[in-house]
């Protein structure tokens, strides 16, 4: 478990150092005041016939209210954009002739008639649109009580339509209906009123109806039939059928019905006055599974019978599995409508879950301890830990066991039990894979099980493999269900799932093993990059290169990257721009399968250049699309069509949209999220190597302001966070920071130099490692000339934090030290339960001993095994040695590093007579979330750096304190 930073913004691309030309005498510094400027881009689309493209923007560093939305439309042909104000959440048909999105409607004076918000003249709803049933109720609005309406546009006239009070909108994937959900008039009992399909997830508990009205309007006549009370709904493949359920306040009304498209008749499949839950259309779009229950007295799941209609457009039969009547069904089990229903890929089997059944919780009853004694009993030979228990009670309380119905035989199999709960279905084929961990649960150990072969036609299971490592060590079932892949003695390993048996693969080739995993333990492998279609084999990842692996046969490994990877040390990885057809019914198969009959799309990443592109590799050659000193996002094509858009970003070039219609090196960019950034003051990046004194080649990235002149030396701030040159083309957009792991961008605009160093890892010297990589950083930049020696500040949150609290005490270079969220005393935090005590919880509940052992922490030895270096690596231990003033910040309510810790650190340094503050921040967690205490803590970030680095005075909070009495009067800091 990682304890991840959480606001890394400083990035800084590559380059030349003889380039540094003065800035524009117009530009002016950014101030924190100035944030609130910068909009994000978010949902760029483009149509499936490539002739739209659709991209939201809204502003940051503000309350939602004033974010602003607005969707931009742009006419590929004829390069003109549409914007529709305060609209959001685009999406186009299928057949890209239909954009729908949604508007917030905001309160406003009362507009000329015939005008919509948008300013454009909107189409009247159609007359047989019925009125909405609801009212225009605080439930009907969508987030802070913001009013919503959707709006359907015909792409090609620009004629709209609108309907208030929608909670979702999906296409039939023909593209020839639209299926509006009505927003429940309570929230009570609507879990599920706006799923568009049977979602993953609990039912709601209440017994209200669930249902809500639903209008499906036809594209083409342009008329619309209102479907009462529905719960459920979903096309089928094809976009001939539409299923849903109703889930009625009488409840004689309930059943599952069918829509016929082409003509709007409806038919009932099934009418009872049961409740429906998990509508499933199978892969073809010729049947149904649903679930059908009625609650139980006084217990807790509803009594389910599986329904299962096929041959939907034809002579329809019905087979039904009742958990009360069906042989092998085990007792007190009751079949589940807390997990998804699911289908074999040719049609003969329904996986559906099952658990025990459970008397309700009496919600109503209030314990006294002076009657009843409350007590958890914490042992150390329990299986997991009380703290881990309570974390995951709800979960244990909904676990499910996969189970299959035979649909023809109407015969119930047992898949799953206690034994072995985890099971992986099968895309293709008849064997799944399942896994029991239980023998090899460990507070610290990596995870392990042993593995089954599971025959889901008979419910056999066979021994595949023991005490197999789990996560990056497992390459899943093949997309055909022959083989199943596993990592063991350092090799990528086939079972065949028809024998049994296993074979070694890659002979001849290099090894898989991920030789930069720094971490105690066992190395994983580079992750299984795909199948060939033909299922007979497997693509390879090594730290650069792409293996093609035979799974059957003598043929013998070949590196389809031609080696150009570990020669010109580029990480090459498949990647696709063509959308996969979610509709599709070898969809998922498609997902996992790389045809290298057809051209294949690379990513291309420079490990040492930091460069960055996209590779076409055709005919077994390797061809540069784009490879340049930037960050591109993987692209977004056309599914039908050629243009494609994408993202590229510098230190200074924001993210915009770029649209390609024939090469990404000469796409265009078609938005402008940010222009007010020409008016500021930036800066440049420079991209440095530098050696730790244990002899490990890394690198750092240094920003300087696009005014630096030759020969001054400027001040400098320091964080650092593991490895991090990768991110050094990453544009900075200026926010409010959540901790103390982030460089805001205002600091390069006003003068400061940056840089952020990578660190590199050894076993059992984890803080230690960050002094040595932070410091040979420091004097590489100090030996560039660019920076005064004696007004450098380092500061890192999380796990940087707690280096940050180490090197503090330790190092002579820095003037001052920031310290967020971190761990100070090693020895009391690896037994200390993650993320939870009796007052906060949000983490898993575990102790801390696998991140110690094993994880993030790197120790590799616990501290009894060597408690003088558990205690040398703590900054508590030297906290009477520190000779700089510190700014220390914490979440009282953190739940991964409790804030004892901070607290605790606080008081050794002033116990030792030492010049620290700390910013305790009531009720937030690992990172600010609240927009005012993320722009405070910004503030003090500056003003303490400020006097400590540049001379500024310092702020009274600083030198004379805030007394609690007198908080609310110092609302801002002063």
């Amino acid at each position: 478990m990682l304890r991840l930073i959480l606001a890394l913004t400083l990035a800084l691309p590559l380059l030349p150092t003889s380039t540094f030309a003065q800035s524009s005498p117009a530009r002016r510094v950014l101030s924190i005041d100035e944030y609130s400027r910068w909009r994000t881009i978010d949902g760029a689309q483009i149509s499936p016939d490539g002739k739209y493209v659709v991209y939201g923007m809204r502003f940051t560093n503000t309350l939602p209210a004033d974010a602003k939305p607005v969707l931009t439309l742009r006419d590929v042909a004829a390069g003109t954009d549409i914007q529709i104000a305060d609209a959001s959440g685009a999406s186009f048909s299928p057949d890209g002739r239909w954009l729908t999105y949604s508007v917030e409607v905001q309160p406003r004076r009362p507009a000329a008639r015939g005008a919509d918000s948008t300013g454009t003249t909107a189409a009247t709803p159609p007359t047989a649109t019925p009125p909405t049933s609801q009212p225009a109720t605080p439930a009907a609005r969508g987030p802070n009580g913001v009013q919503r309406r959707w709006e359907l546009r015909e792409l090609a006239t620009g004629k709209t339509v609108q309907w208030k009070d929608i909670a979702s909108v999906s296409f039939s994937p023909n593209s020839t209906h639209l299926l509006l959900r009505r927003r429940p008039a309570t929230t009570g009992g609507g879990a599920n009123a706006a799923a568009g399909g049977g979602g993953a997830g609990a039912p709601a508990a209440s017994t209200a109806p669930r249902g809500t009205d639903a209008i499906l309007h036809n594209l083409a006549s342009g008329q619309s039939l209102l479907l009462g009370s529905v719960a459920q709904a979903a096309f089928n493949i094809t976009g001939a059928h539409l299923a849903y359920t109703v889930d009625a306040t009488v409840r004689d009304g309930n059943g599952l019905f069918l829509v016929t498209l082409g003509t709007s008749r409806i038919d009932a499949l099934d009418n009872d006055s049961l409740r429906y839950n998990r509508l499933t259309w199978n892969d073809g779009g010729t049947a149904l599974a649903v679930l059908k229950g009625r609650e139980v007295e006084r217990m807790r799941e509803q009594m389910n019978h599986l329904l299962v209609i096929s041959d939907i457009g034809g002579n329809r039969t019905r087979a039904e599995l009742n958990a009360s009547t069906a042989a092998g069904f085990p007792a007190g089990f009751v079949i589940s409508d807390r997990a998804d229903l699911d289908w074999s890929d040719d049609g003969r089997r329904v996986y559906l879950s099952i658990m025990p059944q459970r008397a309700a919780p009496d919600t109503a009853r209030r314990r006294s301890t002076d009657s009843v004694a409350d007590v958890d009993v914490w042992r150390t030979q329990d299986e997991r830990i009380q703290s881990q228990q309570m974390i995951q009670a709800e979960t244990e309380r909904n676990r499910t066991f996969r189970q299959a119905f035979d649909i023809t035989a109407r015969r119930f199999i047992a898949l799953t039990d206690s034994s072995m709960r985890d099971l992986e279905l099968p895309i293709n084929g008849t064997w799944a894979v399942g896994r029991n961990p239980m023998p090899y649960i460990s507070d610290y150990k990596s995870s392990a099980a042993d593995i089954y072969r599971v025959n889901t036609l008979t419910g056999e299971r066979f021994p595949l493999l023991t005490n197999q490592l789990l996560g990056q060590n497992l390459g899943g079932i093949s997309p055909d269900g022959r083989y199943f892949l596993y990592f063991a003695n350092a090799r990528w390993n086939a079972a065949d799932l028809n024998t049994g048996t296993s074979r070694v693969l890659g002979a001849g080739a290099p090894s898989f093993v991920n030789t930069e995993y720094d971490y105690p333990g066992p190395r994983p492998p580079y992750a299984i990059a795909g199948f060939t279609p033909d299922g007979n084999h497997v693509i390879a990842q090594t730290r650069y290169d792409l293996w093609l692996l035979p799974i059957s046969g003598t043929a013998p490994p070949r590196n389809i990257t031609n080696g150009v990877g570990t020669r010109e040390q580029i990480v090459f990885r498949v990647v696709r721009f063509a959308p996969i057809d979610s509709s599709a019914k070898r969809a998922a198969r498609v997902a996992r399968e790389i045809d290298l009959s057809a051209p294949v799309t690379l990513s291309a990443y420079g490990e040492w250049t930091k460069k960055s592109g996209f590779y076409q590799l055709a005919d077994n050659q390797l061809q540069s699309l784009v490879y340049e000193d930037a960050a591109f996002s993987t692209p977004n094509k056309a599914r039908d069509a050629a243009p494609m858009i994408f993202t590229r970003q510098t230190f200074s070039e924001f993210p915009d949209v770029r649209l390609a219609t024939s090469t990404m090196a000469g796409a265009t960019k078609i938005s402008n999220a940010n222009p007010q950034h020409s008016e500021y003051r930036w800066g440049r990046r420079i991209l440095f190597d530098y050696t730790t004194k244990r002899g490990v080649k890394l690198q750092g990235i240094l920003a300087l302001p696009d005014d630096y002149q030759p020969g001054q030396k400027l001040p400098m701030l320091v964080t650092f966070y593991e490895k991090n040159s990768q991110t050094m083309h990453r544009y900075p957009t200026p926010s409010f920071i959540t901790g103390m792991g982030g460089i805001p961008a205002e600091a390069v605009s006003r003068g400061y130099a940056t840089m952020l160093p990578d660190v590199h890892f050894h076993t059992g010297s984890s803080h230690s490692d960050m002094l040595d990589a932070v410091e040979s950083a420091t004097r590489k930049v100090i030996s560039m000339g660019y920076v005064d020696p004696k007004r450098i500040g380092v500061h890192g949150h999380s796990y940087g934090g707690e280096g940050a609290a180490f090197i503090g005490t330790q190092s002579k270079l820095f003037a001052a030290v920031g310290m967020g969220a971190g761990v100070t005393d090693l020895f009391s935090d690896f037994s200390q339960s993650w993320g939870w005590s009796y007052q906060v919880t949000g983490g898993s509940g575990a102790n801390g001993n696998n991140y110690y052992m094993l994880g993030q922490g790197r120790w590799g030895f616990s501290p009894w095994d060597n408690p003088q270096r558990y205690y040398r690596e703590s900054a508590l231990t030297h906290a009477n040695k520190v000779q700089v003033p510190f700014l220390i910040m914490h979440g009282t309510a953190d739940p991964t590093v409790s804030f004892t810790e901070g607290m605790n650190f606080y008081n050794a340094l002033r116990f030792n007579g030492k010049d620290a503050v700390m910013l305790a921040y009531p009720g937030e967690g690992h990172g600010l979330r609240g927009l005012a205490n993320r722009k405070d803590l910004t503030i003090r970030y500056f003003q303490f750096f400020d006097h400590h680095l540049r001379g500024a005075p310092a702020p009274k909070w600083m030198t004379d304190g805030v007394p609690y009495i007198a908080k609310d009067q110092n609302r801002e800091p002063k």
